[in-house]
Parts: structure tokens; C-alpha cells; sequence
């Protein structure tokens, strides 16, 4: 069995050098789908915005770029480099349903043996108004949001960072599976976010934070912190950087194996214990609740 075994093994690394160097252009007529050949792709769509008021923008892979454009139209763009044997399937799919447009991309599943390559980047330009939500989703990919507005924006990503700026909703949820969050001036009631194998980065926004890293930072930089904001990680630290001391703040930190620490002198302590992991306090009445946990990891708020 282990003799017939080894067999096997040099005829397939003896085809793989053949298939590999193709002597004498053996094989130049058959197409084993190997080839790294790629072919340019572009599309473009212009949607009237009048009876939209959701967006579901979806892809499998890929980078999305949602902006804010300068047409009265949404302007939707598929661009990208495609392997040549798929190109002239790989199509930008734009269905309006009600008031909700959906956009996609429509592209062959992948059977047989081969190598196939998508690259592609989905842009979407909006004109300027309040939409009713947003759902915005990449299998692998980055996705970068700016300018937008909404009631209820939820972005999502498997593998891939996301970067947001210009946000103005009611509520905004973040996800990324593997890859790094990352927030710039943005303004909701609500913003949940959460990232498995990433780190956040959160500045100059307004909003009552509920998140979690499960392994990666979270990074939090602001002029004041107005709203509640409770933070957790796995593994990794939690610092929030403010611009001025509080005025009324309650800190509570607890960490499996992790110290906090608070950098402002206006901090009165009610516990301390390091061997514990525990931190809590308050700056004036203690109005606002800052809530933060560390599986393992420091706390710091200066």
C-alpha cells in the first residue's frame, strides 16, 4: 500500500513538471486553467434616486467604495482585471425592488480545476440625502464609506479592513471577521462594532460605543467623551486618548491579566487593585459611563 502510494506521488510530481515547463509546446493547444491571463473590465450604471430608499450593496469578493458623488444620479462603476476565460461573464448586477436598489456583482461559481483571478473594484456614488438604511457586505475584500447618510448603516466584511468617514446615522454596526475597523468623524446614536482578528480605531466621532476585539486593539481618540461607551477585548489593549479631562465620568475597568491606568489628576478613586485587575472611579458626578473589560490586556485613559 505505502509502495503504490509512493507511485502515485512521482507520476503526479512528473505531470506537474511537464505541465509546468511544457516542453516543445506540448500542451499549447489544451487548456488545463492554469493560465494567469487577465482581461480589463469596465461597467457603469446611473440609477435615479427618487423611489430608493435602501441600499443593499453586496459582494462575494472584491473592494466597495461607497462616496458621495456630484451627479443628481447614483453612479454605480464595476472596475477590474479578470481572468480572460471569465471575463465576459463577470457582469455588474443592479436590480431596483420597491424602494430598496440592490447591487452586485454577478460572476461564474468556480468548478473545475484551475486558477481564477477577480480582482475587482464596486464604487457606488450617491447624491446627497438621507437614506432609510444601508446594507453593505463583502465576502473578501476592504470596504471604504464616506460621506454617507442614513438611519441604520450596517457594514460587514469576512475578510477584509473597513474604513468609514463622514457617517451621519442613527444607528451604525460594524463587522469585520478578519481584518481592521477603523472610524473618522462620525455621528450616530448607536455605533456597535466588532472585529475577530483585527483592531479598531475610533476618532473625532459622537456616539454611544457597545464593541469588541477579540484579538487586536482597540484605539479610541476623541475631544471629550459624551456618551456611554463600553469596550471589550480578547486579547489585546484599550486606550482611550481624550483631548480634555472629563467632567463627569464614571471608569470602570476590570481585566483577567491587565492594568488600568488613568492619567488625568481630576480621577477620584474608588478601587484600585492590580493583582485583581480592577479600576473604577469617577470624574465629577459621573454622568457618562466608561465601561471597558480585557481578557488580556492593559487599560489607559489619558
Amino acid at each position: 500500500m505505502k509502495r503504490r502510494t509512493g507511485v502515485w506521488i512521482v507520476v503526479a510530481g512528473v505531470l506537474l513538471l511537464i505541465f509546468t515547463w511544457n516542453p516543445m509546446n506540448i500542451f499549447s493547444n489544451v487548456n488545463f486553467g492554469f493560465s494567469f491571463s487577465t482581461k480589463e473590465i469596465h461597467e457603469e450604471q446611473a440609477v435615479s434616486p427618487e423611489e430608493i430608499e435602501k441600499l443593499d450593496i453586496r459582494t462575494g469578493s472584491g473592494d466597495i467604495e461607497v462616496v458621495q458623488g456630484s451627479s443628481d444620479e447614483i453612479m454605480i462603476r464595476l472596475d477590474g482585471k479578470v481572468s480572460k476565460q471569465i471575463a465576459d461573464q463577470v457582469k455588474l448586477k443592479v436590480e431596483s425592488k420597491g424602494e430598496t436598489l440592490s447591487v452586485g456583482i454577478d460572476a461564474p461559481d468556480h468548478i473545475g480545476i484551475g486558477v481564477r483571478i477577480m480582482d475587482t473594484d464596486l464604487t457606488v456614488e450617491l447624491p446627497e440625502k438621507m437614506w432609510a438604511g444601508a446594507d453593505i457586505e463583502a465576502g473578501s475584500g476592504d470596504i471604504e464609506i464616506a460621506g454617507l447618510q442614513g438611519e441604520d448603516i450596517s457594514i460587514k466584511v469576512g475578510s477584509g479592513d473597513i474604513h468609514i468617514e463622514d457617517i451621519d446615522a442613527v444607528t451604525i454596526g460594524l463587522k469585520s471577521g478578519s481584518g481592521d475597523i477603523s472610524a473618522e468623524r462620525y455621528k450616530a446614536s448607536l455605533m456597535k462594532f466588532e472585529a475577530g482578528s483585527g483592531s479598531v480605531d475610533l476618532q473625532d466621532g459622537e456616539a454611544e460605543l457597545q464593541g469588541e476585539a477579540s484579538s487586536g486593539n482597540i484605539q479610541l481618540e476623541a475631544d471629550e467623551l459624551l456618551q456611554d461607551a463600553d469596550l471589550r477585548v480578547g486579547s489585546g489593549n484599550v486606550t482611550v486618548d481624550l483631548d480634555q479631562e472629563p467632567s463627569s465620568l464614571t471608569v470602570d475597568f476590570k481585566g483577567g491579566s491587565g492594568t488600568g491606568e488613568v492619567s488625568w489628576d481630576g480621577f477620584q478613586y474608588e478601587e484600585k487593585d492590580k493583582d485583581k485587575g480592577v479600576l473604577r472611579g469617577t470624574f465629577g458626578n459621573g454622568d457618562v459611563l466608561l465601561k471597558v473589560r480585557t481578557g488580556s490586556g492593559d487599560f489607559t485613559l489619558e
